[in-house]
């Protein structure tokens, strides 16, 4: 039932009119779509390096001062987001970086402990920005606190029917489970979307700070072969490895071919 319930209220919120992407992004070609799972199949299974507390600092410390100044002026550019940042590092050893409220940008040492250069690490940084810079943190709860409120409008109405037939009162209960079902759908209704966008902002954070964008796409490989996924589902929060990887590629070759602009606003 609550599967059923999710399912349904994701075609209710598709047309709620809340926000995605902030810009125009590049289609993904089919034909880079096969070529990226063919490379995640072939790499190799992602490798672990020890590091110290002081190189885990130095090293996300450097990536930072290296991107820092495009990256200010990108969001300064984009006029949407949160453009004043608070760094931390967290001694979470798994694959993750999270950007939350008021500016806050998380990175795990294990980012680090997995990375095999200093632009991949720049590139997780930079993705993290991104999502700052566009503003998704705030948009991410907006849509949650809407997709609550259809959800319990969409099933407490059903519940009320169910009640006047049957004679058992439903409404409170299906409007409970309608509110948490549609929250977990407003959360990820444009997720994908604003993954995708933040990993274009990176790489153009990364192409005006000198980044080599070849070196920095490793990590996106290494990502791909840790979580195993090789297709984006409906309910996923993430476009699985592939896709992003391919996403990458053709936001880096429009990159290229404007010299680094933003692209048109969506």
């Amino acid at each position: 039932m609550r599967r059923r319930s999710f399912l349904a209220l994701a075609g209710g919120f598709s047309v709620c009119g809340c926000a995605g992407a902030v810009h125009r992004l590049p289609q993904i070609d089919g034909g880079n779509l096969s070529l990226a799972q063919g490379e995640v199949q072939a790499a190799g299974a992602p490798q672990r390096r020890a590091v110290s507390d002081q190189e885990v600092d130095e090293t996300l410390n450097a990536a930072l001062r290296r991107i820092r100044p495009a990256a200010t002026q990108i969001c300064h550019e984009m006029r949407v987001g949160v453009c004043t940042w608070q760094f931390r590092v967290s001694s979470d050893r798994s694959l993750n970086a999270h950007a939350g409220p008021n500016g806050l940008v998380v990175v795990n040492r294990g980012i680090v402990e997995y990375a095999t250069n200093q632009d991949e690490v720049a590139m997780v940084i930079a993705h993290e920005i991104g999502h700052q810079a566009a503003d998704h943190v705030a948009t991410g709860q907006r849509n949650q606190q809407v997709g609550a409120l259809v959800g319990a409008v969409l099933l407490g109405a059903l519940g009320a029917a169910a009640s006047y037939t049957s004679g058992v009162n439903v409404t409170n209960s299906a409007m409970r489970t309608g509110a948490d079902v549609g929250a977990k759908v407003g959360r990820i209704s444009y997720s994908k979307e604003q993954e995708r966008e933040a990993d274009y902002i990176a790489a153009l954070i990364l192409y005006r700070s000198g980044i080599d964008l070849d070196k920095a796409r490793g990590f996106l490989v290494t990502l791909a072969r840790a979580t195993g996924r090789k297709e984006t589902g409906m309910l996923d929060s993430h476009p699985a490895g592939p896709e992003r990887l391919a996403g990458w590629d053709q936001a880096v070759a429009e990159i290229r071919a404007t010299n680094g602009r933003l692209p048109q606003r969506a």
